[in-house]
């Protein structure tokens, strides 16, 4: 008869598979925490607006619920520019970032072995052009630049988008190679403080690459006018914003992610139908000074200013940063820089 203990050979097995069953437990990551709240860094301006209305009008506590999420608090923190952001992100201390779309491509390219710590893009934001406007007679085109006289006002020099922008006019003026020509005409200057610059009849600086509103602010007033626009390079507005975050948060909270997406996608719909709301939600969390009936025009404007969730002429742009050494991996399509939540949308 079989004993009733079970067998010395049965108890070693058993006690073998216990103490697999604890290493197991101590060596398997243990489950992330979900997002408590959820900060976005941004910077200023009217590209932003999606994050604003996103938050403002509800929808991303609509679409956490729908995601069968408790709403949690969402706080938009403005930052001075994009390495902040990045700073922010990378240490936990925001969930999602936001600004240049040239400076996500370079930080996504610099991450792109990083682990949990790499960054892709989120959405798209904002497609708009960046105009040159001088108080100096004399400039009609970017030819025309004199180094005795002119001085261009730029948010970060050979870093922002317009800085890059022309960068890519000066490689077409004047060849391959050449792409830094016209970087000693450029000063790195806020645009509000570029604006009081021009209307004051020039300071610091007697031109600045602007864009909506500020483009509609000035293009009517007295002894400025208009010298250069990156339309030239693109034919439309291409995206200059965008919104990015880590894989990690992405992992570890999908549910969240989704309701963020989901949310700016509303956001879009609402300021397309209802400028006159949106711009109301502008002038409020920028405290700006313009009438939301001047904000509602310049958004009612599709040639001026324009939202959407995928990049616009995004690739050409990050060939020329691929060109020019500022990415190292050669981009094969504008998904390769943003996560798979939005490659169904029509990109470029």
């Amino acid at each position: 008869m079989r004993p009733v203990h079970a067998s010395r050979n049965e108890y070693l097995l058993t006690a073998i598979a216990a103490a697999l069953s604890l290493l197991a437990a101590c060596v398997l990551p243990a489950a992330a925490e979900p997002a408590r709240q959820l900060r976005i860094g941004v910077q200023y301006g009217l590209g932003y607006l999606p994050l604003y209305v996103a938050k403002d009008a509800g929808f991303l506590a609509d679409r956490m619920r729908k995601q069968g999420l408790d709403p949690i608090n969402v706080e938009i923190v403005p930052f001075a520019g994009g390495p902040q952001i990045n700073d922010g992100l990378l240490s936990g201390n925001l969930e999602i970032g936001s600004g240049g779309l040239t400076a996500m491509m370079v930080v996504c390219d610099k991450t792109r072995r990083a682990g949990d710590a790499q960054l892709l893009g989120a959405t798209a934001l904002a497609s708009v052009p960046y105009e040159l406007f001088t108080t100096d007679p004399q400039l009609k085109s970017l030819r025309d630049l004199n180094k005795d006289r002119d001085r261009i006002g730029v948010p970060s020099i050979k870093i922002s988008v317009p800085a890059i922008y022309l960068q890519m006019a000066a490689e077409r003026l004047y060849g391959p190679g050449q792409q830094a020509a016209l970087d000693e005409y450029t000063v790195s200057l806020a645009q509000p403080d570029g604006i009081i610059a021009l209307l004051s009849g020039g300071g610091v600086v007697n031109g600045y690459l602007l864009s909506p509103p500020f483009i509609q602010q000035v293009s009517s007033k007295p002894g400025i006018h208009r010298a250069w626009s990156s339309n030239e390079l693109f034919e439309t507005p291409a995206t200059a914003l965008s919104t990015w975050t880590t894989v990690k948060f992405r992992r570890d909270n999908p549910k969240l992610f989704a309701a963020f997406v989901a949310a700016m996608r509303d956001a879009v719909e609402l300021i397309d139908a209802d400028p006159l709301r949106a711009a109301a939600i502008y002038v409020s969390n920028e405290k700006s000074k313009l009438a939301p009936d001047f904000i509602a025009g310049v958004l009612a404007d599709k040639t001026s200013i324009a939202f959407s969730l995928a990049p616009r002429q995004s690739q050409q742009i990050a060939e020329f940063l691929s060109r020019v050494n500022s990415i190292k991996a050669k981009p094969t399509t504008w998904k390769d820089f943003f996560f798979p939540d939005i490659h169904a949308e029509d990109g470029s």
